[in-house]
């Protein structure tokens, strides 16, 4: 599990595990985003079990799984709703922290400059130039 500070209140990372959960509890998350679909590759651990655990955790748990390059304005709108009423900060994972970086760069292109997007997201791994016609 990668901790990858995009902002303050939101984290991303690769792929996590249920032993991560208590981990993600301890570091003071209050809402868990996964980005990814069940099934994407073999041996992945189900959204399922994530989600229970984060229940038994007390976190919130919120599954909005997008295919990465078939992002739609639907899947940024939904996010955006989704960010402004989770609980924060929010911890979001997908298979390598990408999908959840594009995201919230995607939805927060109305609220930032572009350039302060690319450099909070580079500054976190991430280069997300490509989605932005500079």
């Amino acid at each position: 599990m990668k901790l990858n500070k995009i902002i303050d209140d939101y984290v991303v990372s690769d792929q996590i595990q249920t032993e991560d959960i208590t981990i993600i509890k301890n570091k003071g998350f209050k809402t868990i985003f996964c980005n990814r679909p069940d099934n994407e590759e073999a041996n992945q651990i189900t959204v399922k079990s994530i989600h229970d655990q984060a229940d038994k955790d007390g976190l919130d748990f919120i599954h909005q799984p997008v295919v990465g390059g078939q992002i739609t304005q639907q899947d940024i709108d939904l996010f955006k709703d989704h960010y402004a009423a989770a609980k924060k900060p929010i911890f979001a994972y997908c298979r390598s922290g990408t999908r959840s970086s594009m995201l919230w760069a995607l939805s927060e292109s109305t609220e930032r400059p572009i350039d302060e997007i690319l450099n909070l997201t580079n500054a976190a791994g991430y280069n997300l130039s490509n989605l932005f016609n500079k």
